[in-house]
């Protein structure tokens, strides 16, 4: 299982917002490349980029420190937060981003998504999942879907899509565990599920290691010392 260290981009900083609430952040650094490259250095083989204020707004706001990142470290880097348009995906996969995460366009407009994965395959491509309380949220969290879950995951295997990145708003920034119940089931339905929100313990990743998942995100616990990544890398490979 891979474990991909977060960095949320905020104003160029490198930020965590608790379940997804701007009105919530805490700061972490104002280098994102150096925190890119410290996780690099303990071991990280990916990592998971985010641009919140691009997912909020739908354009791009922090691309500048995203390819400062892409230059910085040379691991697999996957990045979300507003890639909305076949434009941005493709300026994304073409600068040297090796996946982008589209989760407003994977609830709002399935065509879009459809083009993307015909265009560059389903490895490149992942669809975003956001999770409260079993329904889609999309913009930055601060909406939610119109879709059921199950019309949502419908598209998905009727699209080709591959690789799902499974987040639970709530528990995002908590440290209070991952929500295995949707990641449970995305699993068993036979995609690659990356699941983020709450992670926090060597028992939290054994738990996602054993029910099937292909790769944890792990944000706050990381940041704040609650979990070693050296730790999280050994458990994740224990399996």
């Amino acid at each position: 299982m891979l474990i991909l260290p977060a960095i949320d981009l905020l104003d160029g900083r490198c930020v965590r917002l608790r379940q997804g609430r701007f009105d919530d952040v805490t700061l972490y650094s104002d280098d994102p490349v150096a925190v890119a490259r410290g996780f690099v250095e303990q071991g990280a083989e990916a990592l998971h980029v985010v641009d919140l204020e691009g997912a909020r707004l739908g354009k791009a706001k922090n691309l500048e420190w995203i390819y400062r990142i892409r230059k910085g470290v040379p691991v697999f880097l996957q990045v979300g937060g507003g890639i909305r348009t076949f434009a941005l995906a493709t300026r994304l996969l073409h600068g040297g981003i090796d996946r982008v995460v589209c989760a407003t366009v994977a609830a709002e407009d399935p065509r879009l998504l459809a083009r993307l994965l015909e265009r560059y395959g389903p490895d490149y491509v992942a669809a975003g999942l956001d999770l409260r309380e079993g329904r889609a949220v999309v913009r930055g969290w601060e909406s939610e879907s119109t879709r059921s879950l199950d019309d949502l995951l419908s598209d998905l295997r009727e699209l080709g899509a591959r690789w799902v990145v499974c987040t639970d708003v709530t528990r995002d920034g908590t440290q209070a565990g991952p929500g295995p119940d949707a990641a449970q089931r995305l699993v068993a339905e036979g995609f690659q599920v990356i699941v983020a929100g709450g992670i926090a313990t060597l028992e939290h990743v054994a738990r996602l290691r054993e029910l099937g998942a292909a790769g944890c995100i792990i944000g706050s616990a990381l940041y704040e010392g609650t979990l070693r990544l050296s730790d999280a890398l050994e458990c994740a490979r224990a399996g």
